[in-house]
């Protein structure tokens, strides 16, 4: 029988303190990371990516959307979240494309109706020729109206260039105004 002697004994005493010790902590959960893991409104509720969709009235294709990444989330509310490039366009009742918005960022809140689109937010105006640069873009579904209080850019079909603090217009952008419209550059169109 081989007997421990004091200084051995000492030595495991101090080990298996550490070991309770390592092991207690080891074993505790910090609340916040259990809270970010297990929260519903950190995570999306659906995933897609690649998602190329049609929204379509009386067998008409009113809108075409392409999303690199799009996530939908439920809590605290409803709502649509893409943080990559997308497209929407937009058909008239003849099927003809009318216009085509493009941004990096997109949110569509579903109760509130409205979606809004930031970073590199870019339409174009089929009908008229008109381009409209700027860096967000908001659609009120509920009074029928796009704005922008950001600058923006207006590249008109004859290659006139303004420049605004801002636009606003009807959904269909047939009728809209550029807000402290500066002319940077003008090109008579030729009779």
């Amino acid at each position: 029988m081989k007997f421990v002697g004091k200084h051995q004994l000492q030595i495991l005493a101090i080990a298996a303190i550490a070991a309770i010790a390592v092991f207690c902590h080891a074993c505790k959960n910090d609340i916040s990371v259990v809270q970010s893991l297990t929260s519903k409104e950190k995570s999306p509720d659906e995933k897609s990516t690649q998602l190329h969709l049609y929204s379509t009235e009386n067998g008409q294709t009113k809108y075409e959307l392409f999303f690199e990444e799009i996530d939908h989330y439920t809590q605290p509310e409803k709502y649509y979240l893409s943080t990559k490039p997308f497209q929407v366009d937009v058909f008239d009742e003849e099927g003809n494309r009318t216009l085509t918005l493009t941004a990096d960022f997109g949110i569509n809140y579903e109760a509130k109706r409205m979606m809004i689109a930031k970073r590199n937010v870019v339409i174009h105006n089929w009908n008229t020729g008109d381009v409209i640069e700027t860096e967000q873009l908001i659609w009120d579904m509920n009074t029928h109206r796009v704005y922008s209080n950001t600058q923006i850019k207006q590249t008109k079909k004859d290659g006139s260039v303004y420049i605004g603090d801002g636009f606003t217009s009807d959904e269909k952008m047939e009728s809209y105004m550029v807000t402290n419209p500066v002319i940077i550059y003008y090109t008579k169109e030729e009779d």
